[in-house]
């Protein structure tokens, strides 16, 4: 995997927009820069050297949402020529880390192929299959994940927020309930300060710079990869009564979650970028193997099989953990509160 300096990664992250060619291809949605990571492995470096001579890394990674588009309505395809989009103004971000797994919605697949250059949810080509392999603690990460708690979500990602990033220096942090570690975040573009990210005649590629631990594998885990997948959403109106607005913001929730705020089905299915009328799906009840393969934000976690294989206990088998917040957990925190919105900011609040 290439390892790129701490200066270097530092100096990505203090780029505020990156300029790129109109014309995207039909997956540059809002995903995350570098998103494939082997275990235990971030991109700031090496940390040092063991006791036997091996070279370790810092396992402290810095990218980034990558927003390469402006709203625009299901209605309006991909890449197409003279197609219009709304300006971003604002987005904001929510982890599957809570303090309570009872907040985050996790898969086991029979394991699929990683690909870094792979467009499409995460850049793991996922089977859609369950795992048949025995799971100590199917609800939480703990028996896959070292570090990892019973009874928690990804409760050991070590999420940071990185400033300046692309809307300056409006960093909304979303804290859990104890206000000690951060869940996710919002960030507000200024426009009496900086202007808005224009993406409605040129395709702009700006980065919305976070850090997080690459964790490691359990040795006693049938694991081979850990998909982390974040909900995002990027406005490009305020608010004024246009909650259902199909052009009002971009929502990167790839399946559904059971969230009412933003439903497949329901009044804000427009703005889901793969609805299942998008999809052309008319079944009453679908599931994540169900809707099989839409888009997310997420970071992918390799095992690594040369140092850390897999035990004599998997006869050869593996499988992906897949996790994501669940549905009220999106509706309670993928926001930009208005009780929070920057003190001089114009324009409405958003929720």
């Amino acid at each position: 995997m290439k390892k790129t300096t701490l200066s270097k990664k530092i100096a990505l992250c203090s780029i505020a927009t990156v300029m790129g060619l109109a014309g995207q291809a039909a997956f540059a949605h809002t995903g995350i820069k570098d998103k494939v990571f082997i275990e235990g492995q971030g991109n700031t470096g090496i940390s040092g050297v063991d006791t036997t001579g091996k070279i370790t890394y810092s396992a402290t990674a810095y990218t980034g949402f990558t927003a390469s588009h402006g709203c625009a309505t299901n209605a309006i395809a991909e890449g197409t020529v003279g197609a219009t989009r709304l300006n971003v103004i604002a987005q904001a971000a929510l982890f599957p880390n809570s303090a309570s797994s009872a907040d985050a919605i996790v898969y086991r697949y029979k394991s699929g192929t990683v690909s870094s250059t792979t467009p499409g949810v995460d850049g793991t080509v996922s089977t859609g299959q369950a795992t048949t392999l025995p799971v100590a603690s199917p609800n939480d990460l703990s028996g896959d994940i070292v570090g990892a708690l019973a009874g928690a979500a990804f409760n050991n990602l070590g999420l940071g927020l990185v400033s300046p990033n692309l809307f300056g220096n409006w960093v909304i942090p979303k804290l859990d309930s104890t206000k000690t570690f951060a869940r996710g975040y919002a960030v507000f573009n200024g426009q009496a300060i900086t202007p808005a990210l224009q993406e409605d005649v040129i395709s702009t590629t700006g980065i919305s710079a976070f850090k997080f631990n690459v964790p490691k594998f359990q040795t006693t885990s049938c694991a081979k990869n850990l998909i982390i997948r974040a909900a995002v959403t990027n406005w490009c109106k305020r608010g004024g009564g246009k909650a259902h607005d199909a052009a009002r913001k971009d929502v990167w929730i790839g399946t559904d979650t059971g969230s009412k705020l933003y439903s497949m089905t329901g009044a804000d299915h427009g703005i889901m970028p793969n609805s299942r009328e998008t999809l052309g799906m008319t079944e009453s009840s679908i599931t994540e193997q169900g809707n099989g393969k839409t888009f997310w934000p997420a970071i992918t976690v390799v095992r690594d099989l040369t140092n850390n294989p897999l035990p004599a206990a998997c006869n050869g088998e593996s499988y992906d953990v897949v996790i994501e917040p669940n549905g009220t957990d999106i509706d309670a925190n993928l926001t930009i509160p208005q009780a929070k919105f920057p003190q001089g900011a114009p324009g409405l609040p958003f929720e």
